[in-house]
């Protein structure tokens, strides 16, 4: 806030009167060039501060996501047997389900210095070309994550088949129709979870550029 304070003697004519008016003006001017700087200098840190944030969370969730794909072809790899062990069966054909898991990783991914930046308006400060980077690359992995979500529904859904493993004697043939759209959907989902997951770390590259 600034004060404007009045004279300490009385003014005695025009000239004086046009030297309080221009130092006052002055003052003022000093004043609002100052004030104006230090909300430049907060600005550019608050700025700085939630960049690094940013960038550090996204380079966290592309480590996380690399390591998620090795999971991924894994469980995209017993699906694919748990689908030939069903129609094997069903078929009345020999069948090993050794080896055969309904494990399922889940890749913790972050957002939030994304969305405190949102919700504070720091992202008006940033350059706009690079919000648009950053957030292309969150949007993407809001599709990773939703996939993965999808996903783990089918494997919950498949755990009510097989709650005592792939033992023919326990999965009755009525139990391998209903699980096989179900292991089906589920490979659906993982697939598409390892599309998305190129396309989220080819954006986090480009974001952190």
């Amino acid at each position: 806030m600034l004060d404007v304070h009045a004279p300490e003697h009385k003014i005695g004519g025009a000239r004086d009167f046009i030297i309080h008016i221009l130092t006052i003006t002055v003052g003022l001017l000093i004043a609002l060039g100052l004030e104006a700087s230090v909300e430049a200098l907060h600005n550019r840190h608050e700025r700085e501060e939630a960049e690094a944030t940013i960038r550090a969370e996204l380079r966290d969730n592309r480590d996380a996501l690399n390591k998620a794909q090795a999971d991924i072809k894994l469980e995209e790899k017993n699906m694919v047997g748990v689908l030939d062990f069903l129609q094997a069966r069903l078929q009345n054909k020999p069948a090993d389900p050794s080896g055969l898991t309904l494990g399922f990783h889940e890749g913790p991914l972050q957002d939030s210095a994304w969305r405190t930046a949102n919700s504070t308006g720091i992202l008006r400060l940033m350059d706009y070309a690079q919000v648009q980077k950053y957030s292309l690359a969150y949007k993407e992995q809001a599709q990773f994550e939703e996939m993965e979500t999808q996903a783990l529904n089918q494997y919950l859904e498949l755990d009510s088949f097989v709650v005592k493993g792939f033992d023919p004697n326990h999965v009755t043939p009525d139990d391998m129709k209903a699980a096989i759209p179900v292991v089906r959907l589920a490979l659906a989902r993982l697939v598409g979870m390892q599309d998305i997951s190129h396309g989220a770390l080819m954006a986090y590259d480009e974001a952190l550029k």
